[in-house]
């Protein structure tokens, strides 16, 4: 049985950024990534639909120690897919990658302190029992096996083919049809611009309007700082002012949102300028800013395949789909050849792995989580999630390194373990962890951890937030909530563990925090 300090599953961005973290927060000790499928990338290998994209500059999505150097700030999935390969291979990551290890099952055993896990190698063919002092859960907040189930009147009469985004087809050939994308998402805003190019005509149905926001692809402001300042000091400006400038819109999207409901939209009117479609009613939401994450069109390149002959977007329910298209409530007939069905991702957290303590299943729905990523009664474990209003690796990232804050106190204590415990349960309000109204997160509420609206059980704060209060914060204040368990004395207090010798080096290396 292989033993670790640190298992960590998943290879995607937060994956790598946690491997990282661990060789450099803790150096000698031992470490393995578990990666279900054959190659890294997590998101950007997995999706294979066209125009495939980031939706924030990756100045703040990508990885501080190796920063993002292209002109494209807003970059396509091949392009973030090369990044995250070369990341991983300059830092040595590469070499701890176990692919086709699926994790199955997670048991902590408080005697040992110890996790032990089920692991299903090349597709369940053979199984290997590994076990850890630490886990770092980095498999995303989705299904990969299954998308988010819609239910659409009349789907299977269709003549035509029907296409999920998350289960596109290599050899999908879609010029010169009649394309119906049903959605308002990213995804549809993205899919968009790319197959009018070549299909006979495209039409986005959408049941609501959404936020659509033009960014330019490459700023200019980033590309000069780029030629004036050393590459260091470029890099480290670039970052916390698109930090600055992500937590300020933020801001003005939750203290003033009517205003800024009125000024997307007028953006929004201004850029549709020519393409003959309305802003009412289709570009006019019922919801607040960032009730729902707003959709990111690089160069404005999805208001200019609006104004295609070819395009078109209604703003309608479906009644039924018919064989040779879609009737909408209105009595419209859209013809379609084929109908991409846009309508989310099916939200999994922790990739719907069973977890025990000390033979006891863990609920996950029923648990508060500590500071967005510690569950609740679940040992020595995080629960690695980015941000939903901010770049998702900016939120990993905060966990990671509150988690090696943790850390480094436990070994200054010496112990063993730390467990996130909620005192006076029964007078938290709980809510769903992550409370965003997109359609798929609604859909989630049953299977989410829980906020409260009291620290350390509250909403995540943001990067800067999060990081002063890493960097900052005391002792007492940060660890509110924890219980450290481990070598006790006489009297039931916990005691170090370590010589004077053992913690010099822990002061030196390993558990021991930088700032970045």
């Amino acid at each position: 049985m292989k033993e670790y300090d640190v298992v960590i599953v998943g290879a995607g961005a937060s994956g790598i950024n946690a491997a990282h973290m661990v060789q450099t927060e803790m150096p000698g000790a031992s470490y393995t990534v578990l990666e279900a499928r054959d190659a890294i990338g997590g998101t950007w290998n997995f999706f294979k639909y066209p125009g495939l994209r980031s939706d924030s500059y990756l100045t703040s999505f990508g990885f501080r120690w190796r920063p993002w150097t292209s002109s494209k700030e807003i970059a396509d999935g091949p392009q973030i897919q090369q990044y995250l390969e070369e990341s991983t291979a300059w830092a040595g990551i590469d070499k701890h990658i176990q692919f086709r290890h699926k994790v199955t099952g997670l048991h902590w055993s408080t005697p040992d302190s110890k996790w032990t896990m089920q692991v299903d190698v090349d597709g369940g063919k053979t199984t290997r029992t590994l076990r850890s002092t630490f886990i770092f859960v980095c498999s995303g907040y989705y299904d990969y096996a299954t998308p988010l189930q819609t239910e659409i009147p009349g789907l299977e009469r269709f003549g035509g083919q029907v296409v999920h985004p998350q289960f596109w087809p290599s050899d999908l050939d879609y010029a010169n049809k009649r394309v119906v994308i049903v959605g308002s998402g990213a995804t549809a805003v993205t899919l968009l611009p790319v197959l009018a190019k070549t299909a006979a005509s495209v039409t986005m149905l959408q049941r609501s309007p959404t936020y659509v926001v033009p960014l330019p692809s490459a700023p200019a402001h980033i590309l000069m700082l780029r030629r004036v300042l050393p590459k260091w000091l470029a890099n480290h400006v670039n970052f916390w002012k698109d930090i600055v400038f992500q937590s300020f819109i933020r801001f003005l999207c939750f203290a003033f949102p009517l205003f800024v409901r009125r000024t997307l939209i007028r953006r929004m009117d201004q850029m549709l300028k020519g393409s003959g479609i309305p802003v009412d009613p289709h570009f006019t939401p019922r919801y607040n800013p960032w009730d729902q994450r707003l959709c990111v069109c690089p160069d404005g390149d999805f208001f200019d395949a609006l104004k295609r002959a070819n395009t078109d977007i209604v703003t309608d329910r479906i009644e039924t789909v018919t064989e040779s298209g879609i009737r909408t409530k209105n009595g419209e007939h859209l013809d379609a050849d084929l109908i991409v069905t846009a309508t989310g991702l099916r939200v999994l957290i922790l990739g719907g792995v069973d977890i025990t303590v000390d033979g006891q299943k863990i609920n996950v729905p029923e648990q508060f989580a500590w500071r967005g990523f510690m569950l609740e009664g679940v040992p020595n474990s995080a629960m690695v999630v980015g941000y939903t209003s901010m770049a998702w690796t900016l939120g990993s990232d905060a966990c990671l390194r509150m988690m090696m804050r943790v850390i480094k106190h436990m070994q200054n204590i010496g112990a063993t373990a730390v467990t996130p415990v909620v005192q006076h349960r029964n007078t938290l309000h709980s809510e769903p962890v992550i409370g965003m109204k997109s359609t798929y997160f609604l859909m989630a509420h049953d299977r989410l951890p829980r906020k409260a609206n009291v620290d350390p059980w509250n909403e995540r704060k943001g990067f800067i937030s999060e990081s002063l209060l890493t960097w900052l914060s005391p002792t007492k204040t940060f660890t509110k909530g924890l219980r450290f368990s481990g070598a006790v004395d006489s009297a039931g207090t916990l005691i170090p563990s370590m010589t004077a010798k053992d913690s010099k080096k822990s002061e030196a290396g390993y558990g021991t925090m930088s700032r970045g």
